[in-house]
């Protein structure tokens, strides 16, 4: 606070630390106001030092050159009082407010006055339970006390209730606590189903998403199955058609192969191959063929190897048959009658 400050309250004032401006020396601590109540002003300040705070001394209103937060600047030297006479003092603090009609209102606890000309505005009294009111601080005018002692102070009952509340007492601010927390309380509610509602709207959304991304996915899995089928059809196709390809190119290369290798007539066949058999020679004749006589030529005659033979006598030569055939006899002899067939050797 400032010494600019027009209206402080008596309270602020108490315990504060005073300082001489002139050379920043502690004076003491403010121990009560001095105040004249018969013109409700207050005339300056009590100030307490030394041991136990015994020494009491005087500083008057227009001394105070600063009222901070933690301190009051003054400009000149104090004056010495004693406590009886501090006692003495008159004083509206700790008076009871009665009405005229004899009811009590409350008691008077602080009162606010202008920081330049000590000028009380308000007494503040705490109410005592009339009206059901109790615990709150209103403010008294100095205009509405009737009169006053040095125990109580008597107000206009018809000015009682025209008196404006200072500050709420506990129970009023219990009960505007309670109205406060209740419209949280209603207030949290609200919320706390709109964010349920927001939560089951969500999750509803959620698994609406979940649901049409697995279904999205099972008909692209299953586009895909049935793409990769056909393609692996195709596929499969594709290789049958080219192993046959390749298998008919290669028998068409060893069929031309085998052709150039062969003759055109004795090229083999892919028909099926037949079965040959043993020609059968039929039974010789019964007289015994004679075969042209063979002539050979030879470069010299003297070389010849047949010299031995008579020229009259041809040489025969004897043909061979297979095993299979009757050997005929080239030398037959002329068989008797009492040979038998039987005993034929060349049977």
């Amino acid at each position: 606070m400032t010494a600019e400050a027009d209206v402080v309250k008596q309270s602020d004032l108490l315990n504060q630390l005073v300082l001489d401006r002139n050379n920043m020396e502690e004076l003491g601590r403010v121990d009560m106001l001095w105040m004249y109540p018969a013109a409700h002003r207050v005339l300056g300040f009590i100030c307490k030092s030394g041991f136990l705070g015994a020494k009491k001394i005087v500083f008057k209103l227009p001394q105070i050159q600063t009222l901070g937060t933690n301190s009051i600047l003054v400009h000149s030297q104090p004056e010495e009082t004693d406590g009886e006479k501090v006692k003495q003092l008159d004083s509206l603090l700790n008076c009871e407010v009665w009405s005229d009609a004899g009811n009590k209102v409350g008691r008077i606890t602080d009162y606010r006055f202008q920081l330049k000309t000590g000028e009380i505005t308000q007494y503040l009294f705490v109410s005592s339970g009339w009206s059901g009111i109790t615990g709150d601080i209103y403010q008294l005018p100095p205009s509405r006390i009737i009169s006053f002692g040095r125990k109580r102070v008597l107000v206009p009952e018809g000015a009682v209730k025209s008196f404006e509340l200072y500050r709420p007492g506990i129970k009023q601010t219990l009960s505007k606590a309670r109205n406060i927390l209740k419209d949280d309380y209603i207030s949290l509610v609200k919320q706390a189903q709109s964010l349920t509602e927001q939560a089951k709207e969500r999750a509803q959304a959620i698994a609406e998403q979940a649901k049409e991304t697995a279904q999205t996915f099972t008909d692209q899995l299953k586009e895909e199955t049935q793409t990769f089928t056909e393609q692996a059809k195709t596929t499969s196709q594709t290789v049958a058609e080219q192993v046959k390809e390749r298998t008919q190119t290669v028998v068409d290369q060893a069929n031309t192969g085998f052709q150039s290798h062969y003759p055109p007539s004795q090229a083999p066949t892919t028909a099926e191959p037949v079965v040959s058999k043993p020609p059968v020679s039929p039974p010789p004749p019964a007289s015994t063929p004679q075969p042209q006589a063979a002539t050979y030529a030879f470069a010299d005659e003297e070389d010849d190897p047949w010299d031995f033979l008579e020229e009259d006598e041809p040489f025969t030569p004897t043909p061979s048959y297979p095993e299979t055939f009757r050997k005929v006899d080239t030398n037959p002899r002329t068989k008797t009658e009492t040979e038998d067939d039987d005993d034929e050797p060349w049977i």
